[in-house]
């Protein structure tokens, strides 16, 4: 849970003015359930509607608030990569946890065009955080995954705030998280 909250609070650590945010992917949910009152309009694209199914059945078994009932919310369910070419919308903060690169997919989502894409959707102070497991990945892919971005955005950090997983903070404009 602790790595979701990183997820859907670091945006917002670097640009605490973001009022509209992008996720990629539903996962279990929790990223969603961190978003903070402060965004005004959370938009969500997960590409099966198993997951959606699958997650208003464990928060309905839990008893728990359902986050896909946030009226803040818009869910598209479908490709993220063709729902950002086909929005005409722009986002403070785009964060994105997808399967792993390999996955069927989500292989696309780690790709030069798609951080280009992602870039093109973020208004010009936009923060693009990406999610990877660190059991998935070692040198090679990790050096890799760092290159691409920092092919595309100008500011990239690599933070690991403990957990099995590690983030990467990209935007154009400096990130000075100590701030």
């Amino acid at each position: 849970y602790q790595e979701a909250r990183w997820l859907a609070l670091l945006p917002l650590l670097a640009r605490p003015e973001s009022e509209r945010v992008l996720i990629i992917g539903l996962g279990g949910g929790r990223t969603l359930s961190a978003v903070p009152p402060s965004v005004r309009e959370i938009y969500l694209i997960e590409l099966e509607p198993e997951m959606v199914r699958a997650n208003r059945e464990a928060f309905a078994m839990h008893d728990l608030p359902d986050p896909l009932d946030d009226p803040r919310l818009t869910l598209r369910i479908g490709d993220a990569r063709g729902a950002l070419m086909l929005t005409g919308k722009n986002y403070d903060a785009i964060i994105s946890q997808p399967s792993h690169p390999w996955t069927s997919g989500a292989s696309h989502l780690y790709t030069k065009e798609f951080f280009s894409l992602v870039q093109e959707r973020l208004n010009p102070d936009g923060v693009f955080v990406q999610w990877m497991g660190l059991g998935f990945v070692d040198g090679p892919p990790l050096r890799g995954l760092v290159g691409t971005l920092a092919a595309v955005f100008d500011h990239v950090t690599v933070l690991r705030p403990g957990g099995p997983a590690i983030l990467f903070l990209a935007a154009n404009q400096e990130i000075d998280l100590l701030e």
